[in-house]
């Protein structure tokens, strides 16, 4: 991911964009969705292309110049174009989910986060309040479904040492950059191709375990 990154930058950068909606969209709809309709993926990918859109267009100056640093440029995008992407997104949670109310308070909550924050504060605050403890929740359950406080346990003993490794990793990239870019760049191009390196596997873990879960 790192190789494509660097030789591929822009290229790269969409096909993860595309991938991380897909992924946000599947991922935070806790409250259930309609497996049976056409074109799931799709409906899908437009509830979580608001995560992309929603900085765009409350953002926008502020998001063209984080992708000016990860070397792709927005500059053809306009506002129409976003606004549009924004209400496909929130009409996408009349089509697959269970609980609409809450889904759509939840799309609803993104773009507050964007409207109040600046794109890299509003992220975070997402993916680590709304997205990441939401699967990690989740994970918990999937560990013990009886007693939650050793599910807590067994997930943290598990996923301790990868988090390490993983801060290391990053707190060792940045130095690294630092030497070639400013250390807010050097930051952000830490934290989006190590998301990236990270969203890939995930995605692709998953989908061989639905897959394997299927045939059996």
């Amino acid at each position: 991911m790192v190789v494509l990154w660097y030789l591929l930058p822009a290229i790269t950068l969409i096909v993860f964009l595309f991938v991380a909606s897909f992924h946000f969209g599947k991922e935070d709809n806790v409250f259930g969705f309609n497996k049976k309709i056409k074109f799931l993926n799709f409906f899908l990918f437009l509830k979580g292309s608001l995560v992309v859109s929603a900085p765009m267009y409350f953002n926008f100056d502020e998001t063209a110049e984080i992708f000016q640093i990860l070397d792709a440029n927005i500059s053809d995008i306009n506002d129409q174009m976003l606004l549009i992407m924004i209400v496909l997104s929130l009409l996408s949670n009349f089509f697959i989910s269970k609980n609409i109310l809450f889904s759509f308070l939840d799309s609803l909550s993104i773009i507050l986060l964007n409207y109040t924050f600046d794109p890299l504060t509003a992220f975070t605050v997402y993916f680590c309040f709304l997205h990441s403890i939401r699967h990690s929740f989740s994970l918990i359950n999937e560990i013990n479904k009886n007693n939650f406080n050793k599910g807590l346990a067994n997930f943290i003993k598990l996923a301790l040492p990868l988090t390490v490794i993983t801060g290391v990793f990053l707190m060792f990239s940045v130095y690294f950059l630092n030497h070639f870019y400013l250390l807010n760049s050097a930051i952000l191009k830490v934290i989006f191709i190590g998301l990236a390196s990270l969203t890939f596997p995930h995605i692709l873990l998953e989908y061989l375990l639905e897959k394997n879960e299927k045939k059996s």
